[in-house]
């Protein structure tokens, strides 16, 4: 009979010593070890108190749902667990052997729920992540194949008759690792988000990774800032910017750290931590690589391809005339080294101005000056324009790139991302990058341009107002059209005996599978002259006053130069030198970027977030203004403030 509370489950197995023991010799004490999680989607269960019966032993699971129970004599337990949220479960017999560790997995059902035990392994198979054993055959859980096992011998697992030797892959398959967390319940009051027909898209919330399941975090850089700029204008204008919106790499990108250029290379890493100020279980490690400096005389020449959206969307608020300012800003930065052409899109796409060398200024400014909106928004077709004739501009000595300007809106031909870049594809592959800048708010498709820049291995960018045309076409401009480096990725490797868990903050739709970091074909990101690359981590680590020396782990860099034919990695250790810092000591640029990235959770609303208000980030940023003075340190504490105010206004309603 099936008792609707049994929950728990085992899966453990037996090592083999490779020494005997005198069966004279006192046993030798065991240990269990495992992970409390939500049987409703896999997530860990924090603050779980853990009962040995028998054994007067007590413990509670830590942030990402482990315990250990050790020292405990051969023989069979049952074991307790009680949260306050979830119903109590209760293993008896199991069994500890001398000198070995069971490993569990608790799977805790919510109080305003009931499940059956077959109810509880569908669910479970559903959470396996199957993907990880790189096989077509998919483990199958049933009562049948949980065989009780210990970390150091691989697992007796039902595989339908396939068998894998990595024992890792198999490890994996059985504990459902952190995976993306859950959104937060809505507030009780509805929230004003501002204009209607904006289109963004969620990608999750990174949750903690075990490092004894998987100890390798990889990932494609991200230079774009877009996300941090609309957010900025939301709270500007007097709305909160919807949680889709908030892309946490971009509003930790936004900023300038200050990072030294690499001396005789093409890029330089730096590492740093200390204490985070809003949770005492956590470290914060920031990881920053920087590319070199070109001086502007020294840059590649550039064959750009303008792509403008001239639609009846883009005559909203004097969108249109912003594109034209932005062109003509670009347009001064150029020599006559460079060429441009020019392809509009509405109803229909068309060459509005052939291929030109850029110091004909007076050709390439009546070509802005005639553009007017109007018709409807026939995306694909402008795009597929645009590449050909950059095709036929194309020159192995020239950095070559589509510019597309536009509110990101298509309602003619294909509208998604992946179906326009699907059908351009040869001629990305050739090098060709598109950078997508975006005008205008409501009636706006913010995933359309980002997806368009990341496919196209390109940058994205939101220009609100004459400001932002300025720093994205005057002051950036170099590192926006000069392409240092492409298929830029980075992977962290962590000890799992200095680290016990960790979380990236942010790069949710840039991750990249870890057995690719070394596959030349893995598309990564594109990094410009002079661009930084800012990456947070929160980490758990198994001494938690991080005494002393030693190595946590390694930072690995790779990319492929411009033009595809030579790879490069890069390798750093991160060393930890004496006791971790706290906040308050940090660096000022290692303060602001924990800000920014915090600033962007508590917008978003993650579930790390949950314990954090705006007045305490107000707070730990106030000593900014005075440490790190500058226009962007006072915006970021503004927009903070401007937030708090909001969402206490709001409260009260």
């Amino acid at each position: 009979m099936i008792r609707k509370s049994l929950t728990v489950l085992v899966l453990a197995g037996i090592i083999s010593f490779a020494l005997s023991i005198p069966a004279l010799a006192e046993a030798a004490d065991g240990s269990i070890t495992g992970q409390v999680v939500n049987v409703n989607d896999g997530q860990p269960v924090r603050n779980a108190s853990i009962v040995i019966e028998g054994a007067n032993f007590a413990t509670v699971s830590n942030f990402v749902g482990n315990f250990t129970v050790d020292n405990l004599k051969p023989g069979r337990y049952t074991l307790a667990v009680t949260h306050p949220d979830f119903q109590t479960e209760k293993r008896v017999d199991i069994e500890v052997v001398s000198g070995r560790t069971t490993s569990l997995v608790i799977a805790l059902t919510p109080k305003d729920t009931e499940k059956s035990e077959a109810e509880v392994f569908d669910k479970l198979n559903e959470l396996m992540p199957h993907e990880a054993l790189g096989r077509e055959e998919k483990v199958k859980i049933s009562k049948e194949s949980i065989n009780y096992f210990t970390p150091k011998q691989k697992p007796s697992v039902s595989t339908g008759g396939a068998v894998d030797n990595n024992y890792k892959d198999v490890q994996q398959s059985i504990v459902p690792r952190p995976r993306i967390d859950r959104r937060p319940p809505p507030p009780d009051y509805d929230i004003p988000y501002g204009p209607f027909d904006m289109f963004f898209r969620d990608y999750g919330t990174n949750g903690f990774v075990n490092t004894e399941h998987d100890r390798l975090s990889t990932f494609a850089v991200d230079v774009d800032d877009a996300s941090y700029v609309l957010a900025r204008r939301y709270l500007q204008e007097g709305y909160m910017p919807p949680a889709d919106a908030i892309r946490v790499e971009e509003f930790v990108n936004h900023f300038d750290y200050g990072y030294n250029s690499p001396d005789h290379q093409k890029f330089r890493v730096f590492t740093e931590w200390a204490a985070s100020p809003f949770d005492q279980q956590t470290v914060i490690m920031k990881i920053g690589v920087k590319g070199s400096e070109i001086l502007k005389r020294e840059r590649r020449p550039l064959n750009l391809t303008l792509v403008v959206d001239v639609s009846g969307s883009m005559g909203y608020d004097n969108r249109m005339e912003l594109v034209k300012e932005s062109l003509r800003l670009l347009v001064k930065q150029l020599n006559r080294h460079d060429r441009v052409g020019m392809v509009t899109y509405g109803t229909n796409a068309r060459v509005v101005m052939e291929p030109v060398r850029a110091d004909r200024t007076e050709v390439i400014f009546r070509a802005i000056d005639r553009l007017r909106p109007g018709g409807s928004t026939f995306a694909e077709a402008g795009i597929r324009l645009g590449y050909k004739m950059a095709h036929r501009l194309f020159d192995c000595e020239y950095s070559n790139s589509l510019v597309l300007l536009s509110d990101g809106v298509a309602n003619v031909g294909s509208t998604m991302p992946e179906d326009i870049m699907r059908k351009v594809k040869s001629f990305t592959e050739e090098g060709i990058t598109l950078s997508a800048y975006g005008f205008g708010m409501g009636n706006y498709n913010d995933v359309l341009l980002e997806q368009l820049a990341q496919q196209g291995n390109g940058k994205y960018a939101y220009v609100n107002d004459r400001a932002e045309a300025r720093k994205v076409f005057v002051e950036d401009f170099i590192g926006n059209f000069q392409v240092l480096a492409r298929d830029v990725k980075i992977q962290v490797e962590f000890d799992p005996r200095r680290v016990l868990a960790y979380r990236l903050l942010g790069y949710e739709n840039r991750d990249v599978p870890d057995h690719k970091f070394r596959d030349n074909r893995q598309d990564g990101g594109e990094i410009g002259a002079g661009h930084e690359v800012t990456a947070l981590y929160e980490l758990i680590l198994a001494d938690k006053q991080a005494k002393g020396r030693g190595r946590m782990g390694t930072v690995s860099v790779r990319w492929k130069d411009p033009d595809q034919t030579e790879v490069t990695e890069l390798s750093k250790d991160i060393e930890l030198f004496g006791r971790i810092g706290s906040f308050e000591r940090g660096r000022p640029e290692y303060r602001l970027a924990v800000v920014a990235g915090k600033f962007a959770e508590l917008l978003k609303g993650t579930e790390f977030s949950y314990d954090i208000t705006y007045r305490d980030l107000y707070h730990a940023a106030a000593s900014l203004v005075e440490d790190l003075p500058g226009d962007q340190t006072r915006e970021l504490l503004d927009l903070i403030r401007l937030a708090g105010d909001f969402r206490e206004e709001l409260s009260k309603r």
